[in-house]
């Protein structure tokens, strides 16, 4: 008899020692899963500008960010971006300027109503040639978006292609390094004034850096890439 009281007494000494791990298995949590992203109903204009940054970049429409959406009405029908080598009708155009966030950098698109017209905004980087015996007429255009446009203005081509159809990651890599790095960055590497079919080379970065200046080999090595794109861009 005694050690069964003995035993009864030790189970209930047990006990309370217990129960708290067996009541902590079967208290609910209520704690709530935080959402990873908030689905919003896009405008047709938002769609557009947001599926021709991902095709430009080629990267997931998940990973870019809409920073704002502003109602504008556009002085033209190039809305508001003159390329050159592109007339623009004088008509007011009704659209939006779209800002969108990808890769740690902010670029606008100015788009019209509905969508059906998308044009990049933000220059990286223009490169010019004109003159020389040869009569050249050369223009080359870089968005921070991802678009490339190149023209010639004896034969009248435009031709507009994406960044990532004609670089490698390398060269892309480079490129945005030059952008990261330095400011409002001018280059003329023109012949002298006077000089006998004197040839007119310049190119502007119009980076987000602090650097004000380039070396001459850098100024150098940044010509070649802007001459080598337009060439890809004209001739593919």
């Amino acid at each position: 008899m005694k050690k069964v009281l003995i035993c009864v007494l030790i189970l209930f000494l047990l006990l309370p020692a217990c129960s708290p791990q067996v009541a902590a298995t079967e208290i609910p949590s209520t704690m709530e899963a935080t959402p990873t992203h908030i689905n919003v109903d896009l405008t047709p204009a938002q769609r557009a500008a947001i599926s021709q940054l991902s095709k430009n970049l080629g990267i997931p429409v998940a990973q870019i960010k809409l920073v704002s959406t502003e109602a504008v009405e556009w002085p033209d029908s190039c809305l508001g971006v003159s390329v050159e080598g592109i007339m623009c009708s004088q008509i007011v155009t009704s659209g939006f300027r779209i800002v969108l966030e990808a890769n740690g950098k902010q670029v606008e698109y100015h788009t019209n109503q509905d969508g059906s017209s998308v044009v990049p905004a933000t220059v990286a980087l223009t490169w010019s040639r004109s003159g020389g015996f040869a009569g050249f007429c050369d223009n080359l255009t870089i968005y921070l978006s991802g678009e490339v446009q190149g023209s010639n203005c004896k034969s009248g081509d435009i031709v507009e292609k994406s960044l990532s159809d004609l670089l490698s990651p390398t060269e892309i890599a480079t490129m945005n390094e030059w952008i990261s790095k330095y400011g409002e960055i001018k280059i003329d590497a023109s012949d002298p004034a006077g000089a006998a079919d004197a040839m007119s080379v310049k190119m502007a970065i119009h980076g987000t850096g602090t650097q004000k200046t380039m070396d001459k080999e850098a100024e150098q090595v940044a010509l070649q890439f802007a001459q080598n794109l337009y060439q890809k861009t004209m001739s593919q």
